[in-house]
């Protein structure tokens, strides 16, 4: 399967190799890279591969016949100049229940290195850094903001005004905006070109992880917050290709 995606400089396409073992999908890759950012890519997102198989297998080892491991990828921008992942996995490898998470990286196609939001965001929305370890100990950076986090919230879950859906949404609500300590939850982040901004999300305790939803951020915000054009220029013309 391939994809057309719009890279630093022209056109590439994503090929989706076949799944690593049955519902653990393999991440997609850069067909016939033109460059050594494209090569890098490749062989970043290779190595996911191998640490999320051996991972499965150790779920699988933990608890025989019963342990399951499953992954999807999805790319919401491939280009220009940014090319997103957002990996989800689901896991039982034993124990009480089952678990699940999500990671995002983002890449930037003319360096083949993940992207340093400290040089596309401002300060106020990257706040405290860290590097994050998921799912088979695929790495990803977070963002802890207060700024971000109340964007985030803005953007939860519109209300409708249905009374029902109002009682539905209360302990979301009220899981998303808790803090600790007075103290921001670590956000990963990438960019969506269908929606056109900057999706930002956060894990959840698991008996309130389906209240952990994306929201995304649009450009004319980012914008206004001091965001770089070169960021908010690619997301846009990614958002108008994406709704040719």
């Amino acid at each position: 399967m391939a994809t057309p995606a719009w890279a630093a400089d022209g056109p590439v396409v994503l090929k989706a190799p076949a799944d690593l073992i049955p519902g653990l999908a393999a991440m997609p890759q850069i067909a016939a890279p033109a460059d050594d950012a494209e090569r890098r890519i490749n062989a970043a997102v290779k190595r996911l591969d191998t640490k999320a198989l051996a991972a499965a297998r150790d779920c699988k080892a933990q608890d025989g016949k019963n342990g399951s491991w499953e992954r999807t990828v999805e790319t919401p921008m491939r280009g220009p100049r940014f090319l997103s992942f957002v990996i989800s996995d689901s896991m039982y490898c034993g124990g009480a229940h089952p678990n699940s998470g999500t990671m995002s990286i983002v890449y930037d196609l003319t360096t083949g290195a993940p992207v340093d939001w400290t040089t596309l965001l401002p300060a106020s929305l990257t706040g405290t850094l860290a590097l994050a370890e998921g799912a088979g100990g695929t790495k990803m950076v977070t963002l802890a903001s207060k700024t971000l986090h109340e964007l985030y919230l803005a953007g939860y879950r519109p209300r409708t005004g249905d009374p029902k859906s109002v009682d539905a949404d209360k302990e979301c609500r009220e899981a998303v905006t808790e803090t600790y300590d007075g103290q921001p939850p670590a956000m990963m982040a990438w960019l969506d070109a269908k929606v056109g901004g900057l999706a930002v999300q956060f894990d959840l305790a698991h008996v309130v992880q389906a209240c952990a939803d994306p929201v995304v951020i649009p450009t004319a915000t980012l914008r206004r917050k001091g965001a770089q054009p070169l960021l908010t220029e690619a997301i846009e013309a990614a958002h108008a290709q994406a709704m040719k």
